[in-house]
């Protein structure tokens, strides 16, 4: 994806900073009253036998006397009123990871100050890493790997996958691919990749395409992978069949954009191409991560404007969050947390919680999550 290992372009001008309070309702239902349920009197119609032809007794007659039950009244049953307590503030991290001039670095959302340097992380010539990806527990960092010159061949011309603990600045290569995405659990990595190489039309003798043609699903505690590839093998990197992205949901399906913009929703546990399970919706936007039924995610201007947008993978409805007529670089929380950063001021929708941070004096922030 091409959003992945974009750079922001350089400035250090000034940053509007613009915080949105989190909005937190308060649902109280009615209190529910049972209204008291009396039951009518019952009395018994008086019963007259037919006249005998027997003689009278002396006894006298034996009239039973009426039977009125008193009314039934049952005491007037009172729920206490049901008062939902409102839903905690989901917090937002204390710091955040992002690639800087300085490398790799962790830094303190409230004073912006750079609470360590994980790695220098461009240290190698031609080398480019972003894409950041943080695990749940905070303990990794998955991110995308690009090389200066890579159409020359195809193997770097795909790119490749790495993780680096936050804590010892440890770094591990994967394999091959790029854009990765956690699962909810970050138990699976998903990623896309591609085995179709071409000879690129403007220099066939030198320069090949690696247009994207599968979506990868790697469990991270046995390295098994399932494969979803495109019907279609893509002849350009921006041909309708060609992968753009994928992620999985909560309930373990998997959601995959095409070239076209189509997004192919895969039930958990169904394997095929990606053209045999159903379409749930189609954007043009590039997305930055899978929320629960929410997907975050820009759409990019001729210009270089930027629309962060929340899709409903549910519906296809798109909500604008927020805009900048520059580049902005976006991470998302675990529960959906927003925080961004651009070269210019960045215009929140009323209600959206959404941290903007400032970049660094001297530096640049190119990507982030936290």
């Amino acid at each position: 994806m091409s959003v992945a290992l974009a750079a922001c372009g350089g400035g250090s001008d000034e940053v509007t900073s613009s915080t949105t309070a989190p909005t937190t309702v308060e649902t109280t239902s009615a209190p529910t009253t049972v209204a008291p349920t009396t039951a009518a009197p019952t009395t018994p119609a008086p019963t007259s036998a037919p006249p005998t032809t027997a003689p009278p007794t002396t006894a006298p007659p034996a009239t039973a006397p009426p039977t009125t039950a008193p009314p039934t009244t049952a005491s007037p049953s009172t729920a206490p009123p049901t008062t939902a307590p409102p839903s905690p503030p989901v917090e937002n991290p204390a710091t955040f990871f992002a690639t800087t001039d300085l490398g790799l670095v962790e830094v303190d959302v409230a004073t912006g100050d750079v609470v360590t340097t994980i790695d220098d992380f461009f240290s190698g010539d031609g080398l480019f890493r972003g894409y950041l990806r943080l695990t749940p527990d905070r303990s990794t960092l998955y991110f995308a790997e690009g090389y200066e010159d890579s159409w020359y061949a195809c193997e770097s011309s795909v790119g490749s996958i790495g993780s680096i603990e936050v804590a010892s600045g440890a770094i591990e290569q994967i394999g091959i691919g790029t854009a990765p995405e956690l699962s909810p659990d970050g138990a699976s990595l998903i990623h896309i990749d591609s085995e179709t190489c071409l000879p690129d039309p403007e220099q066939p003798d030198l320069w090949v395409l690696t247009p994207y043609d599968r979506a990868v699903v790697r469990d991270l505690a046995t390295g098994e992978e399932v494969e979803f590839v495109t019907a279609t093998p893509p002849d350009a990197y921006d041909a309708a069949t060609s992968v753009r992205w994928a992620d999985m949901h909560d309930d373990g399906s998997v959601f995959v954009q095409l070239g076209s913009g189509d997004v192919h929703r895969i039930p958990a546990g169904e394997t095929g191409a990606i053209q045999d399970f159903p379409v749930v919706f189609t954007t043009d936007a590039s997305p930055w991560e899978l929320v629960g039924d929410r997907l975050v995610a820009t759409i990019f201007g001729a210009e270089g404007s930027s629309d962060l947008m929340s899709i409903d993978v549910t519906t296809g409805d798109a909500t604008l969050l927020a805009s900048a007529e520059v580049y902005m670089a976006v991470g998302v929380g675990d529960a959906g947390q927003l925080i961004a950063v651009a070269d210019s001021e960045i215009t929140v929708q009323p209600d959206v919680d959404l941290t903007i941070i400032d970049f660094p004096p001297d530096g640049y922030y190119y990507d982030l999550d936290w």
